[in-house]
Protein backbone atom coordinates (compact mmCIF):
# COMPACT_ATOMS: atom_id res chain seq x y z
CA UNK A 1 0.00 0.00 0.00
CA UNK A 2 1.29 3.24 -1.01
CA UNK A 3 2.24 5.92 1.67
CA UNK A 4 -0.67 8.64 0.37
CA UNK A 5 -2.82 5.14 0.68
CA UNK A 6 -1.86 4.52 4.29
CA UNK A 7 -2.64 8.11 4.83
CA UNK A 8 -6.34 8.10 3.07
CA UNK A 9 -7.42 5.76 5.38
CA UNK A 10 -6.40 6.33 8.56
CA UNK A 11 -8.23 9.61 8.00
CA UNK A 12 -11.13 8.11 7.19
CA UNK A 13 -11.15 5.69 10.00
CA UNK A 14 -10.52 8.75 12.78
CA UNK A 15 -13.14 10.49 10.74
CA UNK A 16 -15.60 7.42 11.46
CA UNK A 17 -14.41 6.78 15.05
CA UNK A 18 -15.04 10.56 16.01
CA UNK A 19 -18.97 10.01 14.11
CA UNK A 20 -19.55 7.13 16.93
CA UNK A 21 -18.73 9.19 19.69
CA UNK A 22 -20.70 11.96 18.78
CA UNK A 23 -24.06 12.97 20.23
CA UNK A 24 -25.52 13.56 17.58
CA UNK A 25 -27.11 16.80 15.92
CA UNK A 26 -27.25 19.98 18.51
CA UNK A 27 -26.16 17.97 20.93
CA UNK A 28 -28.73 15.82 21.33
CA UNK A 29 -28.35 12.35 23.57
CA UNK A 30 -28.28 9.33 22.11
CA UNK A 31 -31.45 7.18 21.81
CA UNK A 32 -32.49 5.41 24.54
CA UNK A 33 -35.50 4.41 25.90
CA UNK A 34 -38.93 6.44 25.63
CA UNK A 35 -39.72 8.57 28.57
CA UNK A 36 -42.72 8.31 30.31
CA UNK A 37 -44.33 11.23 28.73
CA UNK A 38 -43.07 9.78 24.94
CA UNK A 39 -44.82 6.67 26.32
CA UNK A 40 -47.92 8.01 27.29
CA UNK A 41 -48.38 10.66 23.89
CA UNK A 42 -47.79 7.48 22.09
CA UNK A 43 -50.83 5.08 23.86
CA UNK A 44 -52.95 8.67 23.60
CA UNK A 45 -52.36 8.45 19.90
CA UNK A 46 -53.25 4.74 19.33
CA UNK A 47 -56.19 5.01 21.37
CA UNK A 48 -57.72 8.33 19.42
CA UNK A 49 -56.88 6.89 15.94
CA UNK A 50 -58.64 3.89 16.85
CA UNK A 51 -61.80 6.04 18.22
CA UNK A 52 -61.72 7.77 14.94
CA UNK A 53 -61.82 4.34 12.78
CA UNK A 54 -64.21 2.64 14.84
CA UNK A 55 -66.64 5.82 14.61
CA UNK A 56 -66.02 6.20 10.57
CA UNK A 57 -65.69 2.61 9.59
CA UNK A 58 -67.09 0.39 12.93
CA UNK A 59 -65.03 -2.13 14.43
CA UNK A 60 -65.13 -5.08 12.35
CA UNK A 61 -64.31 -3.24 9.44
CA UNK A 62 -61.23 -1.49 10.80
CA UNK A 63 -57.75 -3.70 11.35
CA UNK A 64 -54.83 -3.28 13.50
CA UNK A 65 -52.78 -2.54 10.08
CA UNK A 66 -55.12 1.00 9.25
CA UNK A 67 -54.88 1.78 13.13
CA UNK A 68 -50.78 1.58 13.55
CA UNK A 69 -50.70 3.83 10.03
CA UNK A 70 -53.89 6.19 11.34
CA UNK A 71 -51.67 6.86 14.66
CA UNK A 72 -48.51 7.03 13.22
CA UNK A 73 -46.56 3.79 14.82
CA UNK A 74 -45.06 1.11 13.65
CA UNK A 75 -46.94 -2.23 14.19
CA UNK A 76 -44.68 -3.82 16.63
CA UNK A 77 -44.86 -0.89 18.74
CA UNK A 78 -49.37 -1.00 18.41
CA UNK A 79 -49.12 -5.11 19.32
CA UNK A 80 -46.57 -4.64 21.93
CA UNK A 81 -49.58 -2.10 23.78
CA UNK A 82 -52.67 -4.24 22.25
CA UNK A 83 -52.80 -7.73 20.98
CA UNK A 84 -55.86 -7.13 19.58
CA UNK A 85 -58.77 -4.86 18.85
CA UNK A 86 -60.66 -5.97 21.63
CA UNK A 87 -58.76 -4.82 24.40
CA UNK A 88 -57.70 -1.81 22.41
CA UNK A 89 -61.44 -0.62 22.75
CA UNK A 90 -61.88 -1.53 26.24
CA UNK A 91 -58.93 0.71 27.20
CA UNK A 92 -60.84 3.51 25.03
CA UNK A 93 -64.02 2.86 27.03
CA UNK A 94 -62.34 3.37 30.54
CA UNK A 95 -60.65 6.04 29.18
CA UNK A 96 -63.98 7.75 27.43
CA UNK A 97 -65.54 7.13 30.90
CA UNK A 98 -62.77 8.88 33.14
CA UNK A 99 -63.44 11.94 31.01
CA UNK A 100 -66.86 11.99 30.91
CA UNK A 101 -66.86 11.73 34.72
CA UNK A 102 -64.41 14.36 35.17
CA UNK A 103 -66.86 16.53 32.98
CA UNK A 104 -69.82 15.66 34.70
CA UNK A 105 -68.94 16.08 38.10
CA UNK A 106 -67.57 19.83 37.46
CA UNK A 107 -70.75 21.28 39.82
CA UNK A 108 -70.91 18.81 42.30
CA UNK A 109 -68.95 20.97 44.46
CA UNK A 110 -72.63 22.45 44.68
CA UNK A 111 -74.88 19.67 45.32
CA UNK A 112 -76.92 19.90 48.09
CA UNK A 113 -76.97 17.64 51.40
CA UNK A 114 -80.86 16.95 50.92
CA UNK A 115 -81.70 13.83 49.04
CA UNK A 116 -84.20 15.71 46.77
CA UNK A 117 -82.15 18.71 45.45
CA UNK A 118 -79.27 16.20 45.26
CA UNK A 119 -81.61 14.16 42.60
CA UNK A 120 -82.23 16.61 40.88
CA UNK A 121 -78.74 17.76 40.05
CA UNK A 122 -78.12 13.91 38.98
CA UNK A 123 -81.13 13.99 37.51
CA UNK A 124 -80.13 17.07 34.63
CA UNK A 125 -76.30 15.56 34.51
CA UNK A 126 -77.49 12.69 33.65
CA UNK A 127 -79.67 13.73 30.78
CA UNK A 128 -76.72 16.49 29.69
CA UNK A 129 -74.67 13.22 29.47
CA UNK A 130 -76.88 11.18 27.49
CA UNK A 131 -77.32 14.18 24.74
CA UNK A 132 -73.28 14.38 24.62
CA UNK A 133 -72.17 13.57 20.71
CA UNK A 134 -69.59 11.96 21.52
CA UNK A 135 -72.05 9.52 24.09
CA UNK A 136 -74.36 8.95 21.31
CA UNK A 137 -71.60 8.09 18.92
CA UNK A 138 -69.62 5.65 21.42
CA UNK A 139 -73.36 4.43 22.64
CA UNK A 140 -74.70 3.54 19.04
CA UNK A 141 -70.83 1.75 18.15
CA UNK A 142 -71.22 -0.54 21.20
CA UNK A 143 -74.57 -1.45 20.34
CA UNK A 144 -73.50 -2.26 17.05
CA UNK A 145 -70.45 -4.09 18.31
CA UNK A 146 -72.12 -5.95 20.84
CA UNK A 147 -73.65 -8.27 18.71
CA UNK A 148 -70.57 -9.93 18.19
CA UNK A 149 -68.52 -9.24 21.01
CA UNK A 150 -70.87 -9.69 24.26
CA UNK A 151 -68.16 -9.55 26.71
CA UNK A 152 -67.27 -6.17 25.60
CA UNK A 153 -70.87 -4.97 26.26
CA UNK A 154 -70.71 -6.61 29.60
CA UNK A 155 -67.68 -4.75 30.21
CA UNK A 156 -68.80 -1.32 29.21
CA UNK A 157 -72.24 -2.53 31.58
CA UNK A 158 -69.83 -3.44 34.48
CA UNK A 159 -67.36 -0.03 34.15
CA UNK A 160 -70.72 2.52 33.24
CA UNK A 161 -74.04 1.42 34.18
CA UNK A 162 -73.27 -0.61 37.18
CA UNK A 163 -70.51 1.43 38.39
CA UNK A 164 -72.95 4.60 38.24
CA UNK A 165 -75.63 2.57 39.81
CA UNK A 166 -73.25 1.94 42.78
CA UNK A 167 -72.29 5.39 43.31
CA UNK A 168 -76.06 6.58 43.37
CA UNK A 169 -77.41 4.29 45.45
CA UNK A 170 -74.57 5.13 48.14
CA UNK A 171 -74.76 8.95 47.22
CA UNK A 172 -78.87 8.21 48.21
CA UNK A 173 -77.95 6.54 51.07
CA UNK A 174 -75.97 9.44 52.51
CA UNK A 175 -78.13 12.23 51.61
CA UNK A 176 -80.79 10.44 53.35
CA UNK A 177 -79.12 10.36 56.77
CA UNK A 178 -78.20 6.20 56.78
CA UNK A 179 -82.35 5.53 56.60
CA UNK A 180 -82.89 2.65 56.09
CA UNK A 181 -84.02 1.86 51.76
CA UNK A 182 -83.20 -0.61 49.49
CA UNK A 183 -81.18 2.05 47.31
CA UNK A 184 -79.78 0.20 45.12
CA UNK A 185 -83.49 -0.55 43.62
CA UNK A 186 -84.25 3.18 43.45
CA UNK A 187 -80.99 3.77 41.88
CA UNK A 188 -82.14 1.33 39.13
CA UNK A 189 -85.35 3.10 39.27
CA UNK A 190 -84.14 6.56 38.93
CA UNK A 191 -81.41 5.94 36.38
CA UNK A 192 -83.41 3.19 33.74
CA UNK A 193 -86.64 5.30 33.96
CA UNK A 194 -84.73 8.22 32.60
CA UNK A 195 -82.57 6.40 30.30
CA UNK A 196 -85.33 5.12 28.84
CA UNK A 197 -87.79 8.58 28.85
CA UNK A 198 -84.71 10.06 26.82
CA UNK A 199 -84.65 7.19 24.49
CA UNK A 200 -88.32 7.67 23.87
CA UNK A 201 -87.70 11.17 23.10
CA UNK A 202 -85.64 12.79 20.36
CA UNK A 203 -83.14 15.15 22.39
CA UNK A 204 -84.62 18.40 21.63
CA UNK A 205 -85.08 21.67 23.48
CA UNK A 206 -88.53 21.46 24.18
CA UNK A 207 -88.10 17.14 24.45
CA UNK A 208 -85.37 18.47 27.27
CA UNK A 209 -87.97 20.06 29.30
CA UNK A 210 -90.55 17.49 29.50
CA UNK A 211 -87.57 14.34 30.59
CA UNK A 212 -86.52 16.96 33.22
CA UNK A 213 -90.48 17.60 34.51
CA UNK A 214 -90.53 13.34 34.08
CA UNK A 215 -87.38 13.04 35.89
CA UNK A 216 -88.83 15.84 38.50
CA UNK A 217 -92.03 13.84 39.22
CA UNK A 218 -89.78 10.62 39.66
CA UNK A 219 -87.85 11.81 41.93
CA UNK A 220 -91.42 12.82 43.84
CA UNK A 221 -92.58 9.51 43.73
CA UNK A 222 -89.00 7.74 45.18
CA UNK A 223 -88.99 10.61 47.85
CA UNK A 224 -92.73 9.30 48.45
CA UNK A 225 -91.45 5.50 48.30
CA UNK A 226 -88.96 5.95 51.35
CA UNK A 227 -91.33 7.97 53.38
CA UNK A 228 -93.63 5.31 53.75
Amino acid sequence: MTQPARRAKATSRKVASQKAASPGPAGAAPRGRPTPERIAAIDAAIRQAALELFLDHGFEATSMDAIALRAGVAKGTLYARYEAKEPLFRAILEEELKRWSRRAGEQDHLLSRELAPRLRHHARTLIDVFDWPEYRRISRLLETAAATLPDLARHWEEIGTNRYLRFLAEDMAKAAGGAAGDWDFHAQVFVFAISGRVRADRMTAESRERIVEFADRLIDMIELAIAG
